[in-house]
C-alpha cells in the first residue's frame, strides 16, 4: 500500500512566484500534498515557489521535472475545501 495521498485530475491555472520571476502554469493533477504542473519551463528540482491561485496562495518545492512538466510538494497540505474547489473548477475541452 502506498502512503501517497490520492491524486485527482485537474485543469486549473496558477502562477508560481520566485522573487520577481513569475511562471504561469496549469495543475493537471492534484492531491492534498502536491500537484503535477504542465506548461512550465526553466525550473529545477529543489526550487521553492509561492503558488498564487484564485482563493489564496501556498509555498511549494519542486520535486521532479521533465520537459514542460514538474511535480511539486506543498509546504502545508491543501485544505479539503481548497482541493474540492480546484477539482470543481475543471474545464476540460470537449
Amino acid at each position: 500500500m502506498s502512503g501517497r495521498a490520492p491524486r485527482f485530475p485537474a485543469n486549473f491555472d496558477v502562477m508560481l512566484r520566485k522573487g520577481p520571476e513569475i511562471f504561469p502554469s496549469t495543475i493537471c493533477n492534484i492531491s492534498v500534498g502536491g500537484a503535477c504542473l504542465v506548461g512550465i519551463e526553466n525550473v529545477e528540482k529543489g526550487q521553492q515557489f509561492t503558488i498564487d491561485y484564485s482563493f489564496g496562495q501556498t509555498r511549494a518545492t519542486v520535486t521532479w521535472t521533465t520537459g514542460k512538466m514538474a511535480g511539486i510538494r506543498f509546504e502545508d497540505q491543501l485544505s479539503d475545501s481548497g482541493l474540492q474547489f480546484i477539482r470543481a473548477s475543471q474545464s476540460y475541452a470537449s
